[in-house]
């Protein structure tokens, strides 16, 4: 196994972000390192037995836009990754659920050739009772975030159509509900 000698430069540092040159063998990459982050993505048969996914909007400043997808957000350093998402599905979408009833789905890496940073995402299913506030709710860190409900047969053809537009975690999540769902199967 070959040895690589790495170094690295701060440019800059924030209490979330380092942005990096990191020399690998000679070679120079700048490299943003991120803490960890992740979503939840949370759904219900309603009574007339449609399967339903709860999103929250908000605007996100980076876009310049509102944007729809799962409750999520940074992970602690040391803290178990599904109480995380518990966390930050109830800080967002008022939604309560023990961490043991979520379903992890994937734990991967994102846009590796610029960041060096792990995204979780998980599923759980919850009653629809459970879903209590569909109005703007300030989750304490300055985020407004509002809960949506969307039929899960109608956002897939939305977005199979081009008609919607999700982050790739979020859509990602949606395939996973999809899947625990049957109402996607893919053969490999």
């Amino acid at each position: 196994m070959r040895h690589h000698i790495i170094k690295e430069k701060i440019i800059s540092k924030t209490k979330y972000v380092e942005h990096v040159v990191r020399t690998v063998d000679g070679f120079n990459r700048e490299v943003v390192k991120l803490p960890p982050g992740g979503q939840v993505l949370p759904y219900f048969k309603d009574t007339s037995g449609k399967w339903k996914i709860v999103l929250v909007s908000q605007y996100r400043i980076s876009l310049e836009r509102k944007t729809i997808e799962g409750a999520g957000g940074g992970i602690d350093k040391d803290e178990y990754v599904p109480k995380a998402l518990a966390r930050e599905l109830n800080e967002e979408a008022g939604i309560k659920v023990k961490s043991q009833d979520i379903t992890m789905v994937f734990s991967e890496y994102i846009l590796t050739s610029l960041l060096n940073a792990t995204m979780f995402g998980g599923i759980v299913r919850i009653n629809a009772h459970m879903v209590k506030n569909k109005n703007k709710r300030n989750s304490g860190n300055g985020e407004r975030t509002q809960v949506e409900i969307f039929d899960l047969k109608d956002l897939l053809r939305k977005r199979e159509a081009g008609a919607i537009k999700i982050d790739l975690m979020t859509s990602r999540l949606i395939d996973e509900v999809a899947k625990a769902t049957g109402l996607l199967i893919r053969k490999y």
